[in-house]
């Protein structure tokens, strides 16, 4: 539940829930509120069909749907008309099981480093609608695991892609397009503004042009995207051009939809134009050519004149405000015009009101319709980025098979490929049935194995959210589920060290993986000591390896060299390398070929490395005279069995156990 919650991200959740589990969901999603739920839950206007669960999953959707509705209600959404969308009920297994750590991990939707960028949202995304670009997020946090449902995606993606003049045509209309989504539910909430009607006129006024323009292999929206020609039509008669940004300014109506809003316009108008014709004459009558008849919303409509005209102010002025530069004066005629276009402006205010209020309800009634009609567009333009993307950089369909398998060929890291341009180095990863199903990855620090490791779940979330990928070639069976142990930190709020997190982690990763699981560890074992890590590590290789045909695809990348004679034992493992060669030149850094090769090696350049990255001359000189010193001692092969020996010394009646290694 907790990472169904953390995939949705809400805002709020209204629940009434045991502590211990708030504590839970506030230590997962701390920016969460957690609100009860009215204590009387008020059934909701329609009783929605449950089809596909038990009775008793149905009745409880019933109840949180009653209780949501009366929440919604009790903070003022709607009064008592509905405002709860048909809702959408899923199975959490119809989408590929990524918790919160795999997500953080892979960078999914958020940075876990510096540059905000490197996301895989924001690599993909070449939406030109807010709609897309939040569809865009959601899909790659949710995968899908049914094939049909992917390959007609993917469908949709091919002919975009294979279609340039139209793909490029649709995504210059949708750039055109306001946030549908949003509007729609500010609508049926009845708090749009006049500026989200002016939106969404403008927008409705694209959706038969975005029609006409959809390819013959993209029929299909057609029928999603309808074209609201009524409500299109009823905007434009009743809005004006540009609406403003509040009711309460005035000229929202468009004059001629109503004739008392027209008749409220005249007088004020014909008030304006007695008003410039009082100004002029004032100007002739006391000889003070800068005279204006100016507004303040404080005081309303006076006369100004600066101070040096005050002695040709006539006796028949009355003072009203005394200014820096001058005074301001009124006359009766002046009051009378300021009482006639305040009273036509009060009641245009309030026919205004009250038609913007009908037209508000009207396209409320048809909110749903907007809302399904925004979902299409949301998709169309994911449709259009993913080909847009695939045309950029050369990505390619994947294919689906039965089975458990992940086969592929020059595949590359769809975020690290753009940041490093085209220095990046692709890579080849074969996950079969039975043999090469656990890969061992051995080499260097900084040779590339965590990006190796990435990269290959980021390819299996491409895939199964209908997206080509970058590779050569790829092949692949549905993946189910893909798990994370990479990097750690302390948990200082609930005192949980690195080391535990670590195996916390772990933990999760071995009660849950199916054999559809890709698992992607990294570094276990290297938060303790040297002989439990590698202890823990080796013990963790064997769990998975003993669940034989249960036992989950497996990226287990080390610098424990003794996990390698693993594959000695067991057909499975494959023992894979990134290389890396000691350089010539004078400062002895190593060269990163970042190239992922079959074989092992012990090598880790740990000290070149720490060099690298500054750390001073004298430490770099004792670190290799200690490893040096240290690689004199003979290893310890924990690979080898224990031995025991019972003997008796001769004329003695203790028994001497001895322990070999």
């Amino acid at each position: 539940m907790l990472a169904e919650l953390a995939r949705l991200g809400p805002a709020e959740i209204v629940a009434d829930i045991p502590e211990e589990l708030r504590r839970a969901v506030s230590a997962q999603l701390p920016t969460v509120r957690v609100t009860a739920p009215p204590l009387t839950a008020v059934e909701t206007r329609e009783r929605f069909q449950v089809v596909g669960f038990s009775l008793d999953e149905s009745l409880a959707m019933q109840r949180s749907l009653d209780a949501l509705a009366a929440f919604v209600r009790r903070v003022g959404f709607g009064g008592e008309r509905g405002v709860l969308r048909e809702p959408e009920f899923y199975r959490a297994r119809a989408f590929m099981a990524l918790d919160a750590n795999t997500r953080r991990h892979l960078d999914l939707t958020r940075a876990g480093g510096q540059n905000p960028r490197a996301t895989l949202v924001a690599t993909l995304d070449r939406c030109r609608t807010a709609m897309g670009s939040r569809l865009l997020g959601r899909r790659l946090v949710a995968p899908l695991v049914e094939r049909a449902a992917i390959a007609q995606r993917a469908d949709r993606v091919e002919a975009l892609l294979r279609d340039y003049p139209a793909r490029s045509t649709l995504q210059e209309m949708l750039a055109g397009a306001y946030d549908l989504e949003r509007i729609a539910q500010r609508v049926r909430v009845r708090r749009a503004a006049p500026r989200d009607l002016g939106s969404l006129r403008r927008t409705l006024g694209l959706l038969q042009p975005l029609r006409d323009a959809l390819p013959a292999a993209l029929q299909e929206y057609r029928e999603a995207i309808e074209p609201h020609a009524d409500l299109l039509e009823l905007l434009e008669r009743t809005l004006v051009d540009e609406p403003p940004a509040t009711l309460a300014e005035g000229g929202v109506i468009r004059p001629g939809a109503s004739p008392e809003v027209s008749e409220c316009i005249a007088q004020r108008s014909e008030a304006r134009e007695r008003m410039a014709a009082l100004e002029e004459r004032e100007r002739q009558r006391t000889g003070i050519k800068a005279l204006k008849v100016k507004y303040s919303s404080p005081f309303g409509y006076a006369i100004e004149i600066s101070k040096s005209n005050l002695a040709l102010v006539p006796p028949d002025y009355v003072r009203k405000q005394t200014l820096a530069g001058g005074e301001r004066f009124v006359i009766p005629e002046l009051k009378e015009l300021e009482i006639a276009i305040s009273s036509a402006q009060s009641r245009q205010l309030r026919m205004e009101e009250t038609l913007y209020a009908n037209l508000v309800e009207t396209i409320a009634e048809r909110a749903d319709a907007l809302l399904r009609t925004a979902d299409a567009i949301a998709d169309l333009d994911v449709a259009c980025a993913l080909a847009q993307i695939a045309a950029e950089r050369g990505y390619v369909r994947p294919a689906f098979v039965e089975g458990s398998t992940f086969d592929v060929v020059d595949g590359r890291h769809p975020v690290m490929e753009v940041l490093a341009g085209e220095g990046f180095v692709p890579n080849d990863l074969h996950l079969r049935e039975a043999e090469g199903r656990f890969v061992l990855l051995t080499g260097p620090n900084m040779g590339g194995k965590s990006t190796y490791l990435r990269q290959a779940a980021l390819l299996a979330v491409l895939a199964q959210i209908g997206s080509f990928v970058p590779a050569r070639s790829m092949t692949l069976g549905i993946v189910d589920s893909i798990f994370t142990r990479i990097g750690a930190g302390d948990d200082l709020a609930s005192g949980q060290s690195t080391f535990y997190v670590e195996m916390a982690e772990a933990s999760n990763i071995l009660r849950r993986c199916t054999r559809r699981s890709l698992l992607l560890i990294d570094e276990v074992g290297r938060g303790t000591g040297t002989l439990d890590g590698l202890a823990i590590a080796q013990a963790i290789c064997e769990y998975l390896l003993g669940l034989d045909e249960h036992a989950p695809m497996v990226l287990f990348a080390t610098h424990f060299h003794e996990l390698t004679a693993l594959a000695e034992t067991h057909p499975s493992v494959a023992n894979f390398h990134v290389t890396a060669v000691e350089s010539t030149a004078r400062s002895g850094a190593p060269v990163f070929s970042h190239r992922v090769l079959a074989g092992s090696t012990s090598r880790s350049f740990g000290i070149e490395v720490a060099r690298m990255a500054g750390l001073p001359a004298g430490v770099i000189a004792r670190a290799k005279e200690i490893a040096a010193a240290l690689g004199e001692r003979p290893a310890v092969d924990v690979q080898a069995p224990l031995r025991t020996r019972l003997s008796r010394p001769g004329g003695h009646e203790e028994t001497q156990l001895t322990l070999e290694w």
